[in-house]
């Protein structure tokens, strides 16, 4: 079965709920999406870990030469 038939199997059944029941499938749904965004948060980087990333490379290189050189190219 695939994820799009899976899903409105999913909403078919929860259309079948009353008003407060869907409420509270909304807030677990919304914990347990927290609680992974979480998990993906302690294992991914952080963009600020990026700084300085391949600076090195950039050392000798005059910022403004570069950029008005970019400008130019036609």
């Amino acid at each position: 079965m695939d994820k799009a038939l899976k899903i409105e199997t999913i909403l078919s059944q929860i259309r079948k709920l009353d008003h407060e029941t869907r409420l509270y499938l909304m807030e677990r749904l919304v914990r347990l999406v927290g609680q992974q965004d979480r998990k993906k948060e302690k294992t991914s980087s952080h963009l600020l870990e990026l700084n300085n990333l391949g600076a090195e490379i950039w050392k000798d290189v005059n910022i403004d030469q570069y950029v008005q050189q970019e400008r130019q190219w036609d």
